[in-house]
């Protein structure tokens, strides 16, 4: 099933040679292409994003990672995308310039858009909220969650400790 967002999908790819996936990469003919060096792992993916009508391609990612892709997240925020690769959580523009890149400390439980201008990066024991322009709004170190909630703006996080409940607007 494709999944439409924006009028774009996006289809991937998973090589376990590099040389494979850089070939591939390569390959793909493509007004925007960013293929993130800075990436180790086993698995070497590529995603292609196409136009959900004309089936045009409009960008190419590539990047490694020692994640499954299953646990990996792509989110499109307005006029940005932000790519999870396991290790980091980048924070791109629409010509796929890398704005921000913040690296994940404990595992990525997920990513919530807050609004058009804030994003929840939320990790097993540490949570950011970010601009769209990459700057650090609010962040908060805890034991590892062993429960969250969200309910009007307001984050909910219960660990072995202590219940917290922070802001989110």
């Amino acid at each position: 099933m494709k999944q439409v967002i924006k009028n774009s999908y996006l289809k991937g790819f998973r090589f376990s040679i590099l040389e494979e996936a850089s070939t591939f990469f390569k390959n793909q003919k493509a007004e925007k292409s960013l293929s993130i060096e800075d990436t180790f792992g086993d698995s070497h993916y590529c995603y292609v994003c196409y136009h959900s009508l004309t089936r045009e391609k409009q960008f190419v990612l590539s990047f490694s990672s020692d994640e499954n892709e299953d646990n990996l997240n792509f989110l499109f925020w307005d006029n940005m995308f932000v790519l999870d690769t396991g290790n980091n959580v980048y924070l791109l523009d629409e010509s796929l310039n890398i704005k921000t890149s913040l690296e994940t400390t404990t595992p990525l439980v997920g990513l919530y858009l807050i609004s058009n201008e804030k994003l929840l990066v939320l990790e097993e024991a540490y949570m950011r909220i970010i601009s769209c322009n990459g700057d650090i709004l609010k962040a908060e170190l805890f034991d590892p969650i062993e429960d969250f909630s969200i309910k009007d703006n307001l984050l909910s996080i219960q660990t072995s400790e202590e219940n917290k409940i922070i802001e989110l607007s």
